[in-house]
């Protein structure tokens, strides 16, 4: 612990080089973060020019359009940036230093005395299509102020974007009006190391949640021992950084209780074993720069992770080495959530491989080209038939009823498939083949849990819209007066539309109709159309099926 704290006050010296003062009394130092008209940038010079008068600032621009030069002044140079237009000199007047955390808190939530609780109700309105403005009254506003307004009891804190650049003077005053606070987010705002993040946190002992994205900290050398200032600290976002994998690793190593680490649009390629995560329950990597699956595989002996969110990487197919399709691998033990959209996964290879995770519940994978290869409806079905402990695909629940029909309609579509590879509906006289189980691991269950489907069954099914048809009637169990219409319809029509006919065959308003049907082959079982995005098809709906329709 003394180490780390030394290495802060070691790499924090720089900080107090020919220093400027703020409007609270505390220095501007080298390396500190300013602002100027919406811009930021670091201060790496403070001194005099040739040929001028009074101080300069050095600055290195976020934005390097912003800047003009590389750090020189009459070909000497001054400071150093990154990109040749990054840096400008500009006078300390004109840069906004900022304030401490405290005054940035009582700012957003303290008691306020103006009208309307400080809202501007001139600027509330909404813009329709016409581009005419509409005027929107705000209600309550005093008194979420009032109740805001009670710093003690806080347990949330957004200071997003506000030009807070550390505890300053005002630490006391931190720690005794906030002790409450579980969750700080100071991202976007003008912190400038890692030792100004501690200061703050260390006034807070109850934090568990911080967020310093889009903030320029310098990851700092010998920080290898658990800080007492994070200790409470379980879930860190550190998006937007330029960290690569390593650096996120050393940052990580102050947070000893950490459980959840967001470390999005930032510079992680090649993935390593951490020592310091064994706690982390959720990873997420979004917008990174991974680029495979064996990088992925770096991860797997996180033996408490549930959640892996790897959306917009590079990754192309997925793929647990250690067992054969069938069985369950040792990675990712407890990962229950995989996130991958935004990827190049094509293969249905891929799918299968998830089925070998021990308890993975929930899968999205939505902008890849697998989604691409069949029908919305037909690609969920077949997502839902593969991973067998699949409970939520792209955000919507997996019913029973669905994962029956799935894998039900999985048996008949790749049934002719499995005769040609030797498959039999004699179980003594299969002979299936290693290579279509290997493609197919999961079709043995659906054999033994359904049976063999018949041969009728596996027939294909012809693509014209006339041999697509279903002729059913469609009549009103409730009022036995109204006709009895026969129609036939195509199996791809979605539910609504069928409302739309029948309220154009019964001159009805379609939002008053309920539809359900009853099956020929189970003439005492009514099953109602509950979703109207379905189509007919979805629920088995054959020839002579009746339609029962209710207002």
């Amino acid at each position: 612990m003394q180490s780390s704290l030394c290495a802060f006050k070691k790499f924090c010296f720089l900080f107090s080089v020919r220093d400027v003062v703020r409007n609270d009394g505390s220095v501007i130092g080298l390396y500190h973060r300013v602002d100027h008209e919406g811009f930021k940038g670091s201060v790496k010079f403070i001194g005099t020019l040739p040929d001028t008068t009074g101080s300069w600032y050095g600055v290195e621009w976020d934005d390097p359009s912003r800047g003009k030069h590389d750090g020189s002044y009459k070909g000497k140079q001054y400071f150093h940036t990154s990109s040749s237009t990054g840096g400008s000199f500009i006078r300390p007047k004109k840069v906004d230093g900022g304030y401490s955390c405290f005054l940035a808190i009582n700012d957003r939530y303290g008691k306020t005395n103006e009208a309307h609780a400080g809202v501007i109700i001139e600027d509330l309105f909404v813009v329709d299509g016409h581009k005419k403005q509409t005027k929107v009254e705000m209600v309550g506003a005093e008194k979420v102020n009032k109740k805001q307004s009670k710093l003690d009891q806080l347990q949330e804190v957004v200071l997003r974007g506000m030009s807070v650049y550390g505890v300053g003077p005002h630490g006391s005053e931190l720690r005794q009006h906030t002790p409450n606070i579980e969750e700080l987010d100071i991202s976007a705002t003008l912190v400038s190391s890692w030792l100004c993040v501690s200061q703050i946190t260390e006034c807070l002992p109850k934090l568990k949640s911080l967020n310093v994205s889009d903030n320029v900290l310098p990851i700092i050398p010998g920080a290898d021992e658990d800080m007492p200032c994070f200790s409470t600290v379980e879930i860190l976002y550190i998006n937007r950084m330029h960290y690569t994998w390593k650096q996120i690793l050393q940052t990580c190593k102050m947070f000893p209780a950490l459980k959840q680490l967001h470390c999005c649009f930032n510079s992680v390629e090649k993935l390593c074993l951490p020592s310091s995560l064994e706690q982390l329950t959720l990873l997420n990597l979004e917008s990174n720069k991974v680029p495979s699956w064996d990088n992925v595989l770096q991860l797997a002996g996180l033996s408490r992770l549930d959640t892996l969110i790897l959306n917009d990487n590079k990754i192309e197919n997925i793929y647990f080495p250690d067992v054969p399709p069938g069985d369950t691998t040792s990675c990712f033990p407890c990962l229950k959530s995989l996130s991958v959209n935004y990827n190049k996964i094509s293969e249905w290879k891929s799918i299968n491989e998830l089925n070998k995770l021990q308890q993975l519940e929930e899968i999205r994978i939505v902008h890849n080209p697998i989604m691409d290869l069949a029908t919305p409806e037909t690609v969920r079905q077949m997502l839902v038939a593969k991973i067998s402990t699949l409970k939520m695909c792209n955000r919507t629940e997996v019913f029973e009823d669905e994962r029956k029909g799935a894998e039900i309609d999985y048996l008949k579509r790749f049934g002719p498939h499995w005769l040609k590879a030797g498959g039999h509906q004699e179980e003594d006289k299969d002979q299936t083949s290693a290579e279509f189980l290997q493609e197919h691991p999961r079709f043995k269950q659906f054999l033994k849990k359904y049976g063999a489907p018949e041969t009728s069954e596996m027939e294909q099914k012809s693509k014209t819209l006339k041999d697509n048809l279903i002729s059913v009637k469609i009549r009103n169990p409730d009022q036995p007066d109204q006709r009895v219409i026969t129609k036939k319809l195509p199996v791809t029509m979605v539910i609504q539309k069928v409302k739309t006919l029948i309220q154009r065959l019964y001159k009805v308003g379609a939002d008053e109709v309920t539809l359900s049907y009853i099956s020929k082959k189970m003439p005492d079982q009514e099953i109602p159309f509950d979703n109207d995005l379905r189509q007919i098809s979805f629920y088995s709906v054959e020839n002579d099926d009746e339609i029962l329709v209710r207002w």
